[in-house]
């Protein structure tokens, strides 16, 4: 958990000019850039920024023509390296915007999906972290809760 004071979390598609990185009249400079692994050009990576304690949750809701996804990272030491810990990845189809909005909240994340080729009628897919689950393990890190999944496939990836 970061407790050094005040932490600004800047999302951007684009790279901002040398001069704009620095807030110099807060004394505010860039500690980290989170990427992801498997980034395309128009992905959006970034669009959407949400954290809470030791994790952030990026949405790219472009991934995949649309489909989009949202990246969870995660540190343990106050913040000076950030691990990809999960890549949650849409359960409908091309068009969704999936991680067009994300929240998280201790081991809850919340991913919005537009669903612009359904005509916008949009959904917000909750998950759960699985404690017993690792980036590295076979089995995701994070599953839909209990009510969504009675209803839809599991969504989680790594």
């Amino acid at each position: 958990m970061w407790r050094h004071g005040l932490l600004c979390l800047v999302a951007a598609s684009e790279a901002p000019r040398a001069d704009r990185r620095r807030l110099e009249a807060y004394n505010v400079q860039e500690v980290a850039k989170l990427t992801a692994a498997d980034a395309a050009a128009s992905d959006y990576f970034g669009v959407s920024v949400a954290i809470d304690g030791e994790t952030i949750v990026v949405g790219a809701y472009a991934k995949n023509l649309l489909t989009g996804a949202a990246y969870v990272y995660r540190t343990s030491d106050d913040g000076a390296t950030h691990d990809h810990f999960a890549k949650l990845t849409s359960p409908g189809a091309m068009g969704d915007a999936f991680g067009i909005s994300v929240a998280v909240d201790g081991t809850s994340v919340v991913v919005g999906a537009g669903q612009w080729l359904n005509l916008g009628s949009g959904s917000a897919y909750v998950y759960e972290e699985n404690p017993q689950k690792t980036a590295s393990s076979s089995q995701s890190a994070y599953n839909l809760t209990s009510d969504a999944a009675r209803s839809l496939p599991a969504a989680a990836t790594l």
